[in-house]
Formats: structure tokens, C-alpha cells, sequence
């Protein structure tokens, strides 16, 4: 394991010293935003300029562009202590976070400045972040983290499957969905079982002790597996008997693995059980999402998604942008009332999310209802975090 390596001398703003610091707080500002632009528009007050129709435009802007960022925010950071490299900062990381900001300008004007000369733009962010992830990965020869490089490949081809969609050249834009949703899912999998138990045991050797989590093994790869199998089935065959049956057992898995990394042992700590909070929204997800699939009539198809995307990408981003961000700026690993707060309002939303397809009397007020309180999650996410990241 690299220690943190040190940085460059760096005299232009503090928010372009460390990668987390611009991309942490712009997916903490477009999350909240872009629901806002989404609430507004579902409710038909105001209409966007864009080739997206509206559902496809709020499912991109989520995952292409608020947990896109999150995950480059993470990836910028943690590569350098995989590496011991130095980390991107000033003017690559502003032309990096530059390109994600021009994307969601695109994104919103598309119609305006043209389908295709938008769609350039949004896909050179990723583009970018590829290249300087593989030149970490391979300058550092950190082989064991080309998954990751993958994974950020495969989130380039799922965008490019949505912008050929919107711009009506192939009808691939909810493959592109399933594939981004599907690989977003799969890297909470693959380094939240790094994390969740790291950060766990770490805890709990210094408040007590006693058994700890169990460390990452056969069983830990034999989950990841069946999830790549259930996800992969989805993105392919998305109504099939059989992709139902392998996301049950994929999510029925998910929950025995997180239950040995002994999660309820540190529920004191929030910076620690929100971790396992995402996690649990990931099995809980893959498992209604199959149940959707075999019991449709039962159980709503949208149910399944949003356990996944803002029960598990929700949560999970929030856990870690705060944690990252209080080890990075010097701060202790202890959650106040007001990130508390956070990981609360991200839970209350998901959960009113999840719940508005089963009550169609009720559906349209529970979905504003969970847009509006997770506006308040993330928004007092960027007022608790923000300054410390501009100024720190």
C-alpha cells in the first residue's frame, strides 16, 4: 500500500488542489439542481431545450452527470495513494472539471447548439478521465485496479448508446441506461468491499475490538460474480425469467456479505454505518430489481431502479464525499448532528422513492415529496462541505 503521496506546489484556488474538491462539490450542487430542473419540469412549469426527451435527460444527468463526477471525485483521489503517484491538480484538473461542467450545459441546450456537437462535448469528460486514469494505472503499474479503468471505458460506451438515441440515430438509449446504471452498481460492489470492511475494522480495533469483519475472500469474489452475471443478463435481456432469478440471488448474497463485515457494531459512528447503509440499498436493489423482473405484476419495474439509484448511488456518494472530505482536509472522522442530517434526508428520499410505485394514488406527491428532501440532503451537503472544500 503507497502512502498519500505529497502535492505540487499550487498557488491558484484551493478547490483545484485535489481532485475531490471540484468534482465532489459539483455533484453535490448538480444533484440537488438538476432534481429541481427535473421536479419543475415534471410538473410541466418549465420545458428544456434539449434532445432528450425529459425521463431520458433526468436518467442521464444522474448518472452521466451527478455520480459521473462523484466517481471522478473519488478515482482522483484514491489513485494516488494507489500509485504514489501525484495527483491531478491545477490547470488538467480544471480543464477535467471544465469538460463535466460544459457536458451539463450541453446536455440542457442540446437542441439549441445541436445533438451531436453536445453530445462531442459530454463525452470528452469521460474521455479525458480515461486517459488520465490509465496513465495513473499504467505509469504506477497498478494492475490490480484495471478493473476500474474498465469499468470508466464501459461508462463511455453506455453515454455514447444514450447520445445515439437522442440524436435518433440508433434506438439504444435505455441499454445505455441499463449499462450505466449496471456499472455504477458494480463499482460500489467492487470498492465498497474494499472499504466499508477496511474502514470498519479500523474502527473497531480502536473502540473496542471483539470479532471483526470478515476479510475479503473466495466468498466476497463469488458475490461479485453472480452480481456481474445478474447485471450483465439485465443489460441484455432485461425481461428474461432467468436475469430475474440470478438479481434475487445476486441481492440475497449482497446482504449475507454485508452482514459479515459487522456493520451494526458501529452504529454509533455515522461516517461508518452510512457506508453500510449504500451497500444494503445495493442489495435491497438488486433484489427488488429481479423480483420486478419475475413478478411484475407485483412488484413495480421503477421500484428496483430507484433502490439502486438514489437508495445505493445517493447514499453511497454522500458517505464517501464526506468521509474523503474530512480525512483530506485535516478534519476528524466523527459526523456531526448536521451530516447525520445528510445521511438521514438521502435515506428518507430513497425510501419515499421506492415507495411511490406501489401507491399509484399517491405516486406523483411521494416522487416531488422524495425529489425535494433529496434537494435538502445535498444541498446541505454543499453548505456543510462546501466552504471547506473552496477555502481549506
Amino acid at each position: 500500500m503507497h502512502g498519500i503521496p505529497r502535492y505540487r506546489t499550487f498557488n491558484g484556488p484551493a478547490i483545484f488542489r485535489q481532485g475531490f474538491r471540484p468534482f465532489f462539490l459539483g455533484a453535490g450542487l448538480w444533484a440537488a439542481l438538476s432534481i429541481a430542473i427535473w421536479i419543475a419540469v415534471f410538473r410541466g412549469d418549465v420545458s428544456l431545450p434539449s434532445v432528450f426527451v425529459p425521463m431520458r435527460w433526468h436518467v442521464h444527468e444522474m448518472l452521466f452527470g451527478f455520480a459521473a463526477a462523484a466517481v471522478a471525485g473519488f478515482l482522483l483521489t484514491a489513485i494516488p495513494n494507489w500509485t504514489g503517484r501525484l495527483p491531478l491538480q491545477g490547470v488538467p484538473l480544471i480543464v477535467l472539471f471544465g469538460l463535466w461542467l460544459l457536458g451539463r450545459i450541453a446536455m440542457a441546450s442540446s437542441a439549441a447548439i445541436g445533438g451531436v456537437l453536445a453530445a462531442i462535448v459530454d463525452l470528452s469528460f469521460l474521455a479525458l478521465l480515461f486517459a488520465v486514469v490509465c496513465r495513473e494505472i499504467v505509469a504506477g503499474r497498478n494492475w490490480r485496479n484495471l478493473p476500474v479503468l474498465a469499468a470508466v471505458a464501459v461508462l463511455i460506451a453506455a453515454n455514447t448508446l444514450t447520445q445515439l438515441d437522442a440524436n435518433g440515430i440508433v434506438q439504444s438509449g435505455q441499454l445505455g441506461e441499463r449499462l450505466g446504471l449496471s456499472t455504477f452498481v458494480l463499482l460500489i460492489s467492487l470498492i465498497g468491499g474494499r472499504i466499508v470492511p477496511s474502514f470498519t475494522r479500523n474502527w473497531l480495533a480502536k473502540n473496542g475490538g471483539g470479532v471483526m469483519p470478515t476479510p475479503l475472500n473466495r466468498f466476497d469474489m463469488g458475490v461479485l460474480l453472480v452480481v456481474l452475471a445478474g447485471l450483465g443478463l439485465w443489460v441484455v435481456s432485461p425481461s428474461s425469467p432467468l436475469t430475474g432469478a440470478v438479481l434475487v440471488v445476486a441481492g440475497l448474497m449482497s446482504f449475507i456479505r454485508l452482514g459479515r463485515w459487522r456493520g451494526w457494531r458501529a452504529f454509533s459512528e455515522p461516517l461508518l454505518w452510512s457506508l453500510h447503509l449504500g451497500y444494503a440499498w445495493v442489495a435491497a436493489g438488486l433484489a427488488v430489481l429481479g423480483a420486478a423482473v419475475l413478478l411484475p405484476a407485483m412488484v413495480p419495474y421503477p421500484a428496483g431502479i430507484h433502490a439502486l439509484g438514489t437508495g445505493a448511488i445517493g447514499t453511497m456518494a454522500l458517505a464517501v464525499m464526506t468521509r474523503a472530505i474530512r480525512g483530506h482536509t485535516g478534519r476528524p472522522l466523527e459526523a456531526g448532528p448536521v451530516t447525520a442530517a445528510i445521511y438521514a434526508l438521502i435515506t428518507l428520499a430513497a425510501i419515499l422513492r421506492v415507495a411511490a410505485p406501489f401507491t399509484p394514488s399517491f405516486g406523483i406527491e411521494l416522487i416531488v415529496t422524495s425529489g425535494v428532501v433529496w434537494i435538502a440532503a445535498f444541498s446541505l451537503f454543499a453548505g456543510r462541505y462546501g466552504s471547506w472544500m473552496l477555502t481549506d
